[in-house]
Formats: structure tokens, sequence, C-alpha cells
């Protein structure tokens, strides 16, 4: 127990330094540099949400919800590192992605969210086969998609915090992107049937 809350937390701050990258340069180089967190989390063996919902079995969803929580954890502290690595660059680009969120509607989000989960596992799929470049490119293509991922939007959401940008209306936008890339996780498996190892 020790080690998932650990190792959760852990997926969660891995994230989030890749999402501080992310603020901090920003475009292609941005989205590629972010890709640090989940090449991290695979290389680590760390409890990411994203990571885990599209290979678990489904009785164990309530394993799922305390790593998201974890993982959340794990982007606070990152934020907080965040908080002291402030730039016009970063303000300006976390408030692009703050404004974003607050505009789309509910559907919206979740109907994108997919897209991430769908993204994320077959990365770490193909990682399981010994294939990374998914791992390198899975980061960047949802990035540049404006795809939410809903552990770097709770990174988002508590730098967000410390910065002054925080709005309650985030956290129901959380939630639809929880269960979008949820659904997106899973879709692998699904469409793979038996061939999903």
């Amino acid at each position: 127990m020790k080690n998932f809350i650990s190792m959760s937390i852990f997926a969660g701050l891995l994230i989030g330094v890749g999402g501080l990258v992310y603020l901090r340069v920003g475009g292609v180089a941005g989205a590629v540099l972010f890709a640090f967190g989940l090449l991290s989390v695979v290389m680590c063996g760390a409890q990411l949400f994203t990571g885990k919902s599209g290979f678990l079995p489904y009785k164990e969803l309530t394993k799922l919800i305390a790593m998201i929580a974890l993982n959340a954890v794990g982007c606070a502290i990152a934020a907080f590192i965040a908080s002291y690595c402030s730039s016009e660059a970063l303000v300006a680009n976390l408030n692009a992605i703050i404004d974003a969120r607050l505009a789309a509607p509910w559907h919206k989000v979740l109907v994108t969210s997919v897209g991430t989960g769908m993204i994320m596992t077959i990365a770490v799929y193909g990682a399981r086969q010994k294939h990374y470049l998914p791992l390198l490119f899975g980061v960047p293509v949802f990035i540049l998609c404006g795809l939410p991922h809903c552990v770097a939007d709770a990174f988002y959401y508590a730098a967000a915090a410390f910065y002054g940008n925080f709005e309650w209306s985030l956290l129901i936008a959380w939630l639809w992107a929880i269960a979008g890339n949820y659904i997106g996780c899973n879709l692998p498996r699904w469409f793979m049937d038996e061939k999903f190892e």
C-alpha cells in the first residue's frame, strides 16, 4: 500500500514536471519535452491514472479513483515548484490553457479527453511490446491536438491556484476529463479484444 501511494504521487510529480517545461517553452518544443513525464513514469513503473486505466481489471475502479487523487497530490507538489519558476511565457501559456478549459462546454471536454486516453494507452501498450516511439510521440500528439489529459490538467489547475487564476468550475471540467480519459484508455482493449495483451 505504501508503494502504491508513493508511486502514485510520484507519477503526478513527473507529469507535473512535464507540464512545467511545456508552460515554460510552449509550442512544439514544449510538447515534445513534456514527453519526459510519461517516459519517466513508464521507466520508473509509477502509478499513473492514464497509464493504468486501460490495463487494470474493471473491478479495480476504486484503485483508479485513489490513483487519480494521489496523482493530483503529486501535481500539486509540482505546481508548488512551478510557483518559483515564474516567467512571462509560463503565465501566458497557463492562462491560455485555463481560459480554454473554462470556455469549453462539458461535452467538448468529455469527447476530446477520449482521444487523450486512447493515445496514452497505445503509448504504454507500445512500451510493453518494446516499441518506445509511441511514448515519445504520443504526448506531443495529444498536446498539439488540444486534447485534455486529466493528470496534466491537475497540474495546470494547481498551478493556476498558485498564480491566482483558479476557478472552482475547473473541478467540473476535471471530472469530465477523467471520465473521457478513462473511456479513451479502454478503447484499445475494446477494439483489439484478444489481441490486446
